[in-house]
């Protein structure tokens, strides 16, 4: 990570006593009536650079000066100064909406006080054209010069830094690397980058800036392979932050006006070349020791969710900026795990298992048995009709018992703040195996597929079925959970894919698929190619049974190119975040199913997310991944756990069903049947709520009504609902357990299980109970109770405008009603 924080007394300006001026500067007014108290204004200035070049009338260039709050140009300390490079038809105006966004950083203190320059250049490219214009030498010569001339800047390259989207992003990158002595560091957003030649229908051949018509030398002898070569040679650093979208334009949904391969010229697959040259390859060709880090350029590569619009790169200009300016960025793209910060209050069980398979037993290595952590959810009850998914998780090389125990309270916590829903897990344990077939390990694969999931399906309750079975695997474990997904779609419903040991192509020679033997004692290739998921890909097109996938790994995994004389030189094509991408491309940005679909229209490929962080081969990466890649596979392709309930599988009041069920609050009239929409009794209720609020009496306590015997299954709830005197019976000594409760009598209850849960805190609050057609019968008791539910979204009325006060609330009803309320305080 480059990490610097500029606080000296910088240096004059850098050329401005070379320049001489042949006009005036025209600012345009400031902006008036801005709370954020910045200054921008429009300036337009003779540049010399224009003025010498072949095209006529284009002799002014034109920029937007944003000056923060308080700027001082007497301080003794320049500014830095951001130049800010906007995408193609843009103007002075292509970075307006960002100052919302540089002025909080300022004002909250994230960055010091910036000045930001953006200059206006059209289609330019940003490069001198016979079309356009000299705009490089603009920018470099006669902008900057000015910029240092008219402003208290930090006049030198410490104090400047460069950034561009889309277009902007090319020429913040050829900037970077032609002029690294003008500046310390550079944003991408999305560059419009290609290292090769650019798709025949993009801006860079259609619009003139390399030539009018398009000349490909031209465009080679600009472009930052060639600008890479002089960098290389001189002796400054200029830290490269590159930023896009796992879902920027996708140029096979171009067709016949590109290659069939056209998903090479996407901006997730050019951003991470770009990488691998700039960081991954000893560019500067600087000695080091094998195994140790590859002396590259600076540089950090995140690939987030999003396309090619301002809300992505307003992501990436604050963690940019941050990169920059304070050498950090935010969680979410350089995630820390922390075991800590996961401290549940309710815990699973977890435990070691043992299994005899019947797959070991058939083959030629030893043994006939397979160990497995088993995890069940707070909760879980073998007696009860709920069905849980499944999650099976896969370890990575040299995997035991342990290799998922950081991960456990991880899941325990998702699951305690809802954010995926009570969950079985499995994790196998089968060592350096790689999850397939082997006469050195045995029939992993077929053991897991043919005699593993049937056995826990048939001694847990779990949802037997595709929706109800995800993978998640870290390395090693990634390459089994995307195998297994891809060559049985049948049974999995999804998959998190965490840094995998994957290959599209052959496998590093030092790699443990090549050095352990799951794929042949010595290493077959042939049978490496026979597994993998290349060839894995052509079957699964086949079925066209789409298995979800979440993709994350980090930037700074292994390289190999520090493996030396081990491997090729150009090894880096087998790093993590290359194949990573390149899976991606093939999964997602292909048409991989071959269905139908109209030109300039989203490719239907398999449904994938792609995310490359700042990290390595570990727990900062996979935990963070964990806990994004469940949530998807549960969006995208795995159910919730169910109640089992027949009658519930389409019912509108499902979810809350399910989870005062799965809670141990409500139960079934039957063990089949809910029967939702059957009156609910007033026992029923109360014990439904008692269960809710963790209520509970001294065992043998004598039931405080005349018609509640002890050994009725509704006693001990409805003594301790009373002496905590949320139920107070009908006032002549009884409570009448069998009749139906009504509405209002269950608002009279919610009001009091609010004070209990609330402590007293809760406002009584509302809006008048006349809003309601019926507000008239409402008794007088429950007035201020319907009033405080319905204000607080707990209990609302029917669509004719009623409350219905009198009518008998249904099971359904009464189950959504306490999922609202314990949901007030959870």
């Amino acid at each position: 990570m480059f990490m610097s924080r500029r606080k000296k007394k910088l240096a004059a300006a850098l050329v401005a006593s070379a320049i001489v001026w042949t006009a005036a500067a025209s600012p345009a007014p400031v902006q008036a009536g801005n709370e954020k108290n910045r200054t921008t204004k429009v300036v337009t200035f003779a540049s010399q650079a224009l003025a010498g070049d072949s095209t006529k009338g284009n002799d002014e260039l034109t920029y937007k000066v944003y000056l923060p709050k308080g700027y001082d140009k007497a301080r003794a300390e320049g500014y830095p100064v951001l130049y800010l490079l906007h995408g193609s038809h843009g103007d002075e105006t292509g970075w307006d909406d960002f100052w919302d966004t540089l002025d909080d950083m300022i004002e909250s203190g994230s960055i010091d006080p910036v000045i930001a320059v953006v200059p206006s250049s059209g289609n330019s490219y940003w490069v001198d054209s016979g079309k356009f214009g000299a705009y490089e030498s603009a920018v470099t010569q006669d902008l900057i010069a000015k910029i240092d001339e008219d402003y208290n800047t930090a006049a030198d390259r410490s104090g400047r830094y460069l950034m561009g989207y889309s277009m902007g992003g090319y020429g913040a990158l050829r900037y970077a690397l032609e002029y690294p002595e003008l500046f310390s560091a550079a944003t991408l957003l999305s560059p419009a980058i290609q290292k090769d030649e650019p798709p025949a229908t993009s801006g860079a051949v259609e619009r003139g800036s390399f030539g009018d018509p398009y000349d490909p030398e031209v465009w080679t002898a600009k472009n930052y392979l060639s600008a890479l070569e002089s960098y290389a040679k001189q002796p400054h650093r200029v830290p490269v932050y590159i930023f896009a979208g796992d879902d920027d334009w996708n140029h096979l949904s171009e067709k016949e006006d590109l290659p069939e391969d056209a998903y090479k010229y996407n901006m997730e697959v050019q951003a991470v070349q770009l990488y691998q040259e700039l960081h991954r390859k000893n560019l500067f060709a600087l000695p080091f020791e094998k195994w140790e880090d590859v002396p590259g350029n600076p540089a950090e590569l995140r690939i987030i969710d999003g396309g090619h619009d301002t809300d992505l790169w307003l992501t990436g200009f604050r963690d940019g900026l941050l990169y920059m300016l304070e050498g950090s960025e935010s969680d979410a793209l350089s995630p820390v795990y922390d075991a800590g910060q996961y401290a549940p209050k309710h815990k699973g069980t977890v435990t070691t298992e043992t299994a005899s398979l019947s797959a070991l037993s058939a083959d030629a290595a030893d043994g006939s048995e397979m160990n497995y952590r088993l995890y069940l959810p707070h909760g879980y009850k073998s007696d009860n009709k709920t069905r849980y998914p499944v999650l099976y998780l896969l370890h990575g090389s040299g995997g035991t018992e342990t290799s998922w125990d950081p991960f456990w309270p991880i899941l325990d916590t998702m699951i305690e703040e809802k954010r995926i829903p009570p969950v079985i897990a499995v994790a196998p344990v089968t060592g350096n195996s790689y999850w397939v077939d082997s006469d050195k390990f045995g029939s992993v694969e077929s053991a897991f597929i043919h005699d593993l999931i049937p056995l826990i399906d048939s001694s847990y309750n779990t949802m037997a079925s595709r929706e109800g079975r995800g993978l998640v695997g870290f390395s090693m474990g990634g390459y089994g959970a995307l195998r297994y997904s891809l060559t049985h779609p049948e049974l999995f419903g999804g998959a998190t894919l965490l840094s995998p040991a994957i290959q599209d192509g052959e496998a590093p020679a030092t790699s443990g698929a090549v050095e352990r033997g799951s794929f042949g004692e010595p290493f077959d290739p042939e049978r490496w190619t026979e597994l993998g998921y290349p060839k894995a890909l052509k079957e699964y097109a086949k079925k066209k049974l789409p298995v979800p996938m979440y993709i994350m790994t980090g930037d700074d995994d292994w390289n190999h190119l520090s493996e030396k004389e081990d491997l090729p030189e150009d090894a880096h094509k087998y790093n993590m975040e290359a194949q990573a991408v390149s899976l991606y491309e093939q999964l997602h940005r292909s048409n991989l199913f071959a269905l139908p679909f109209e030109k300039w229209e989203d490719v239907p490929g398999s449904p994938a997310e792609l995310r490359i962080v700042n990290g390595g081969h570990d727990m900062d990466v996979w935990a963070s991944g964990f806990e994004q890649g469940l949530p998807y596979l549960f969006a995208n392709g795995l159910q919730s756990a169910t109640a089992g309930f027949k009658d519930m599988e389409k019912h509108w009041a499902k979810a809350a069903v399910d989870s005062l069920v799965m809670k141990g609050i409500a139960a079934g009239r039957t063990d089949d049947e809910f029967a939702p929409d059957a009156d609910i009794t007033r026992a029923e209720f109360t014990v439904m709520l008692a269960h809710a609020l963790g209520l509970s009496v001294e065992a043998g306590a004598e039931p405080p009504f005349a018609d509640v015997d002890g050994s009725d299954w509704y006693a001990e709830a409805i003594s301790a609902a009373e002496a905590a005197g949320i139920v107070t019976g009908d006032g002549d000594g009884k409570f009448r357990p069998g009749e139906p409760i009504t509405r209002e009598e269950i608002a009279a209850l919610g009001e009091r299980a609010l004070d209990r849960l609330s402590e007293g805190t809760s406002s009584a609050g509302g809006g008048p109970t006349a809003a309601f057609t019926d507000a008239g019968r409402i008794s007088g008791w429950a007035q201020d109770a319907v009033r405080r539910l319905t204000a607080e979204a707990i209990m609302e009325g029917y669509p004719d405008g009623s409350f219905g006060p009198g009518r008998h609330a249904t099971r359904a009803q009464s189950a959504v009603i306490i999922s609202r309320l314990i949901a007030r305080f959870e």
